[in-house]
C-alpha cells in the first residue's frame, strides 16, 4: 500500500513565497472501523475476535483514564498519547487561569519505529478525490 496524494492549488498569504502555489495534499481515505481492526488482528493471530474487542476497550479505558488526570500513555511500538490544551493569554500572571483554557486536546507522537515506517512508505499520485473503501 502507498500514501496517495493529489496536487492542489493554494493561495499563500504569508512568507516570502506569497501568491498561488501548487502543493501536495494527502488523498482522503476512508477510516477503518474498530470491527475491521479486530478482524485484521484475528486473521493475523491466534486471538479470538471477541477477546480482541475486550482488549481494545480496555486499552481505550486505560488511555482515557490516564489522559483525564494529565498523564501520557506510552505504547512502546506505537507511540505516546499525551494530554495538552490550547489557551488564550492574559496580560498578567494573576489574570491567567483555568478560564483561559479554550480546548483540551490529545497529542500523538509516533514511536521511532512507527515514524520510520511512515517515512519510508511509498508515495503515488492520484487524480481521484476520495477513494472507495478497501478491506485489508
Amino acid at each position: 500500500m502507498s500514501y496517495l496524494y493529489r496536487k492542489t492549488k493554494k493561495k499563500i498569504t504569508l512568507g516570502s513565497k506569497q501568491g498561488e502555489r501548487y502543493l501536495l495534499a494527502m488523498a482522503p481515505q476512508n477510516k477503518i472501523s474498530s470491527d475491521e481492526v479486530c478482524e485484521y488482528i484475528e486473521k493475523n493471530s491466534s486471538i479470538a475476535e471477541q477477546d480482541i474487542k475486550i482488549l481494545m476497550r480496555a486499552l481505550a479505558d486505560v488511555i482515557n483514564d490516564n489522559i483525564e488526570i494529565g498523564r501520557g500513555v506510552n505504547l512502546k511500538d506505537l507511540g505516546v498519547f499525551s494530554p495538552n490544551f490550547k489557551s488564550s493569554g492574559s496580560d498578567t500572571a494573576e489574570e491567567v487561569g483555568a478560564k483561559n483554557i479554550e480546548k483540551v486536546v490529545v497529542n500523538f507522537r509516533p514511536a521511532a519505529k512507527f515514524r520510520e515506517e511512515m517515512d519510508n512508505a511509498p508515495v503515488k499520485e492520484t487524480t481521484i478525490y476520495k477513494l472507495k473503501h478497501v478491506k485489508l
